[in-house]
């Protein structure tokens, strides 16, 4: 399997640390003047903690919609790779973002383009875009496919909890509230061939942490042995218990590098779900990876969710950090938990 193009589209709202911390006391009203401060002290403690800067929200007063962006990433990589839609064997649709939980969206996405091959959605949290590379691998080894487009649209903030979420309602809200600061939006659109490129899959998955981080339907408790505690910002607002999750993904994903490659200085690059600057620094010093584990979107864009791998392999083709041949590991950590390790060259 061959990577032969890939596009990345943000929106135009550009939001700092800043612009959100000074929203917090016009979204609590009620709450009193000291909690709001202490609210806004924790957050920002956390953010610049974190490494994350800005993120990118579409901006409402510009009518910017996710499909747009979607639909414009998605033509841009089918012409960076030299080909036309009726090329296209098979189109996923991956991520948490999206507008409809019946039928796929992948249909919608194939219906605005014109695109009239099998199409279908993946949806693995954080993990969903490495899942749908897994997929679109095995179907490249029946020989049966040439091209597949794997698109995803992560614009989740207003529908997941913003502007709402900024209310300083509960002194410990930030324990399980602060990760929803850190996420930007974005669209990104990957085309695959095939090709004799072997891909070496590698997943692991502890279902023992899925309450550590979630984003509940209204039906989450007709679906939950144990729901408590699985909705502290109530449905359909992202909850997550950001340091703990953090710590989890250090030690989990260093078990799983040791245990599966003799020597991780074999390849030049590794790319992680990045979703925080610090646990990725803490990721590269205990695995002697330096340099080379590239993290450097989240600092500027925020947590893309499952946009975040493609937006950084974009980005270091820009830098020329990453050229024809480099030997590449996606090592993301996701909600559920899951993880992942998949070494190409590119």
């Amino acid at each position: 399997m061959r990577i032969e193009s890939l596009a990345v589209r943000f929106p135009s709202l550009k939001v700092t640390n800043a612009d959100l911390l000074a929203q917090i006391p016009d979204w609590s009203p009620g709450v009193p003047a000291d909690q709001v401060r202490l609210y806004q002290r924790q957050l920002g403690h956390m953010m610049a903690r974190s490494g994350c800067e800005t993120r990118f929200f579409r901006d409402r007063s510009q009518q910017e919609t996710a499909i747009s962006f979607i639909l414009d990433a998605a033509r841009n990589a089918i012409a960076q790779a030299q080909i036309s839609t009726s090329d296209i064997s098979m189109l996923i649709y991956c991520g948490v973002g999206r507008g409809f939980l019946e039928p796929a969206m992948a249909y919608f996405v194939s219906e605005a383009l014109d695109i009239k091959s099998e199409c279908f959605d993946i949806v693995d949290a954080c993990m969903s875009w490495v899942r749908a590379l897994s997929i679109a691998d095995s179907f490249f080894r029946q020989n049966s496919y040439r091209y597949i487009v794997i698109l995803n649209g992560e614009f989740n903030i207003y529908e997941a909890g913003y502007p709402s979420l900024l209310k300083a309602d509960d002194p410990d809200k930030w324990r399980y509230t602060f990760p929803a600061f850190t996420i930007g939006e974005a669209a990104t659109a990957t085309v695959l061939s095939r090709s004799a490129d072997p891909w070496k899959f590698h997943f692991r998955s502890s279902p023992s942490r899925v309450a550590l981080c979630t984003l509940p339907l209204a039906s989450y408790r007709d679906y939950s042995v144990h729901p408590d505690g699985l909705a502290r910002n109530g449905p359909n607002n992202f909850m997550s218990y950001g340091a703990e999750l953090s710590q989890t993904a250090i030690d989990e994903m260093a078990d799983f590098v040791r245990l599966t490659y003799a020597d991780p200085s074999q390849f030049d690059l590794w790319f992680p779900h990045a979703a925080s600057t610090e646990a990725c620094r803490i990721s590269a010093e205990r695995l002697n990876l330096g340099n080379n584990l590239y993290y450097d979107s989240f600092r500027r864009y925020g947590n893309l969710v499952s946009a975040s791998i493609p937006a950084a392999i974009n980005m270091a083709l820009q830098e020329n950090r990453l050229t024809r041949g480099s030997k590449v590991v996606l090592c993301p950590a996701s909600a559920g938990m899951s993880f992942a390790l998949v070494d190409f060259v590119y």
